[in-house]
């Protein structure tokens, strides 16, 4: 199994330790971590020449790409990452508006299409739901069908080995129970939401298609649809 993590934060703390955890228990046979924000991008500055022309002239692509190929060529895609202000840290966020290019509405991936993301996240005690959201989205969005979530209120505090032993054991549990979930893992088959997406996305590509007179240049993104066999141009 190819492995990717993504940690939220440099900072070896409460979700390092977790995160250290559930990969102890799955044991990927090939594993690659980055740590934002210093392997993140810089923020989108919105000048859409990725829609328009090719990511490849994104300002930041030297930074997003190695992400994205990595990302591309894992089973199994981990975010692991505190929750700020009940959300995700915003460089999380930054670097998932890079990937915009690449959802269903624009140019997806077929190699997201059966792809596992995991997200991993804890906070003092808030409720980590809206903070995993902005992330399940861009996955399924991306294509990724099948995105498990697991979150940590600590309660306790913040600092890891000050935490009381019988919570820290209840935390490991539960985790390596997570864990086990990957052990054999195989292909994702797409759902119903990603397939909905899909489809969606195809027919207003094909309604663009239509009115695209013959001969006319195509667009950046329709001509990614016609590439794949998605849309077929008459």
């Amino acid at each position: 199994m190819k492995c990717l993590v993504i940690n939220g934060t440099q900072q070896k703390g409460c979700t390092y330790h977790l995160k250290e955890i559930f990969l102890d228990e799955l044991k990927p046979d090939n594993l690659i971590e980055l740590y934002f924000p210093k392997d993140a991008p810089a923020y989108c500055i919105g000048c859409k020449r990725c829609f328009m022309e090719s990511e490849t002239l994104c300002p930041h692509y030297d930074k997003v790409n190695p992400i994205w190929q990595a990302m591309l060529e894992a089973d199994l895609i981990v975010f692991a990452y505190p929750v700020y202000v009940l959300r995700a840290p915003g460089h999380v966020k930054s670097f998932l508006d890079h990937l915009g290019v690449h959802w269903f509405a624009h140019r997806p991936e077929p190699k997201m299409f059966n792809k596992t993301g995991v997200i991993i996240t804890q906070s003092i005690g808030a409720p980590n739901g809206a903070a995993q959201k902005d992330v399940k989205t861009s996955l399924n969005w991306l294509g990724v069908p099948r995105v498990e979530k697991i979150s940590f209120g600590m309660m306790e505090g913040v600092i890891w080995d000050e935490i009381s032993e019988k919570r820290r054991q209840g935390f490991e549990n539960k985790m390596r129970a997570f864990a086990r979930k990957f052990h054999n893992l195989t292909p994702s088959k797409q759902t119903f939401t990603t397939k909905f997406y899909f489809n969606m996305c195809k027919m207003l590509q094909k309604q663009l298609s239509k009115k695209t007179p013959a001969g006319a240049k195509l667009s950046v993104d329709l001509q990614h649809w016609v590439d794949n066999g998605w849309v077929v141009r008459k």
